[in-house]
């Protein structure tokens, strides 16, 4: 045998002596997991109980939740009060539930689950000490109603405003642009004269002198009896025309 063959040899055996302890950690025990508490539930209420018990695959195990009253085991059957039901967890556990409806004085006491093996002995475990405290009227059940609405509706509120804030804190960060400018507007047409221009001054009309001759003969033309009339000297007349 080399060297070689000797360190695989001794490898070997180190892993074994490793993994076998794993193989010993991991073999399932049957057990019911033990857990102890105390419940308190209104009278007219419901009274829930559940316990995990490790099977190991086994199904020949029996048994259940029960009450112990005088040192003695009541096993619960299903009643239109009492409700028992088992979920399948892995392939070596199960779960057992027990819903207890319209609870009174009678349903306080010491509960847990009593599982009896197929080889004959019995595990107890998950045992919980359940009290009766007086009915919840509908006024409480009103008022925690009303906290919770105002509880809620105060958290939405101090949301929103946050909201608010960090969004306006935020534009307020970012640069504004400025407004476009409109391109500017055709000044408009008209034939009107513009009122700052002065208006302008009209010119004053010529004063014109016009003379009129008038000879002797025209006028003896005229005068048909010449004889009658006498001589008339020459008169000079003048227009004046004003605008």
């Amino acid at each position: 045998m080399g060297k070689k063959d000797m360190y695989n040899c001794l490898f070997l055996s180190i892993t074994c002596l490793c993994i076998l302890p794993g193989y010993d950690a991991e073999e399932c025990v049957t057990s019911v997991f033990a857990k102890k508490r105390n419940v308190n539930v209104p009278k007219g209420g419901t009274l829930s109980l559940s316990c995990v018990v490790q099977h190991c695959g086994d199904d020949g195990w029996t048994g259940g939740w029960g009450l112990s009253t005088e040192g003695q085991f009541l096993l619960f059957s299903p009643t239109p009060r009492h409700h028992l039901s088992n979920v399948t967890l892995t392939t070596n556990r199960t779960r057992l539930l027990m819903d207890i409806l319209n609870v009174n004085q009678s349903d306080y006491g010491m509960y847990h689950c009593q599982i009896t093996w197929v080889e004959g002995y019995t595990s107890v475990g998950h045992m919980t000490y359940v009290n009766i405290t007086a009915a919840i009227p509908p006024t409480s059940v009103r008022k925690v109603y009303f906290r919770v609405v105002v509880y809620v509706s105060t958290c939405l509120v101090i949301t929103l405003v946050l909201v608010l804030g960090l969004a306006c804190h935020i534009r307020s960060k970012v640069p504004s642009q400025p407004p476009p400018i409109p391109p500017p507007k055709p000044p408009p047409r008209s034939r009107s004269v513009r009122k700052d221009k002065p208006p302008t001054p009209k010119p004053n009309p010529k004063i014109e002198l016009v003379y009129a001759a008038l000879s002797k003969d025209c006028l003896e033309q005229q005068n048909p009896n010449p004889q009658r009339e006498a001589a008339q000297p020459t008169v000079y007349s003048s227009l004046r025309l004003t605008v």
